[in-house]
C-alpha cells in the first residue's frame, strides 16, 4: 500500500501533537530543556563579559544551542524508547506509514521546544547585557541558525534510527550529551580542543554549521582554517549524509519487522 504526501505528512502532524500532550504531561522536561540552559548561559555571560560587543553572542550560543540539542538528544532516544516501553514499536513499524515520518514528527517538537529555550536564553542574556547584542549579518544569521537547527535534527532522526538496535538509549543520552557540547563547539570553537579530537567532531553536522555561524556573526572570528565557505559546503554534504543514513536505517528495520513480526531481536 503506498500512502500519498500528505498522508504522511498528516501522520508527522500527528506525532508532532502527541509529543507536545506527552511533554506537557511531564514537567520534568522544562529542567533540561529551558532551565539549565538560562543557567549555562549567564555564566558564560559573565564568562565573555567585557570582551566586546560581540562576544555575548557566544553566550547565547552556547546555552541555545544546549536547549535544542539536549531535546534533540533525549527527544530522539525517547522516539523509539516510548514505544519499546509501551509495546507500540512493532504496530507502529507495521503501519502503513513510514517510520521515518512519525520519528520526524517526534524530532520536528523537541526541535520547537529547544528553540523556546534558546529563546529564554536569549532574553535573560540581553536583560543581563543590558542591550541587544550586535549581529554583523542578521537575515544571514537567522538563515544559517535556522539551518543549525536541522543538522541537529538530522543528528536527532540518525540517533533515533540506531537507538531501536539497542536497549541502552539512556546510558547512551547520559553521557553523550556533554560530550557533544564540547565536542561539536557548543560552548567554544573546537579549534581550542586537543587537535585529534578535530576529526570525531567534523563527524557532527552541527561542528560544520556552528563553525560556519560565528564566522557570519563575529568579525575576526577565527575557528576552522578553511573558513565561512567550506564550513557552510561541510554542513550540508553531512546533514545530507545524516538524513540518508537515517533513512536506510529505518527502511531496514520496516523490512525486518515486516518480515519477523517483532524486534525482541535487539
Amino acid at each position: 500500500m503506498t500512502l500519498s504526501r500528505s498522508a504522511r505528512w498528516r501522520a508527522s502532524l500527528a506525532a508532532v501533537r502527541i509529543s507536545a500532550l506527552q511533554f506537557l504531561a511531564d514537567p520534568q522536561w522544562l529542567i533540561p530543556s529551558m532551565i539549565a540552559p538560562v543557567i549555562f548561559g549567564l555564566v558564560a555571560f559573565e564568562l565573555f563579559r567585557g570582551l566586546g560587543q560581540y562576544f555575548a553572542i557566544y553566550a547565547i550560543l552556547g546555552a541555545g544551542m544546549m536547549s535544542m540539542w539536549g531535546q534533540t538528544l533525549y527527544g530522539s532516544g525517547w522516539a523509539t524508547g516510548q514505544d519499546r516501553e509501551f509495546g507500540t514499536l512493532e504496530p507502529t513499524l507495521q503501519a502503513p506509514t513510514p517510520y521515518l515520518y512519525v520519528i520526524l514528527g517526534r524530532v520536528t517538537w523537541n526541535v520547537l521546544t529547544g528553540l523556546i529555550g534558546g529563546a529564554i536564553v536569549y532574553g535573560v542574556v540581553v536583560l543581563a547585557n543590558g542591550s541587544v547584542p550586535a549581529l554583523q549579518n542578521p537575515a544571514g544569521f537567522v538563515l544559517l541558525f535556522a539551518f543549525v537547527i536541522l543538522s541537529l535534527a538530522a543528528v536527532g532522526i540518525v540517533f533515533a534510527a540506531f537507538y531501536v538496535y539497542t536497549r541502552y538509549a539512556g546510558f547512551i543520552q547520559n553521557i553523550g550529551e556533554f560530550a557533544f557540547y564540547v565536542g561539536t563547539g557548543c560552548m567554544f570553537p573546537v579549534v581550542l580542543l586537543p587537535f585529534w579530537t578535530n576529526p570525531i567532531a567534523l563527524a557532527f553536522p552541527p561542528t560544520w554549521a556552528l563553525d560556519a555561524l560565528r564566522y557570519l556573526a563575529i568579525p575576526g572570528y577565527q575557528g576552522f582554517a578553511w573558513g565561512f565557505w567550506p564550513d557552510l559546503a561541510g554542513a550540508f554534504a553531512t546533514t545530507g549524509i545524516y538524513l540518508a543514513i537515517a533513512g536506510t536505517v529505518f527502511r531496514r528495520v520496516e523490512r525486518h519487522v515486516l518480515e519477523i513480526g517483532d524486534v525482541q531481536d535487539y
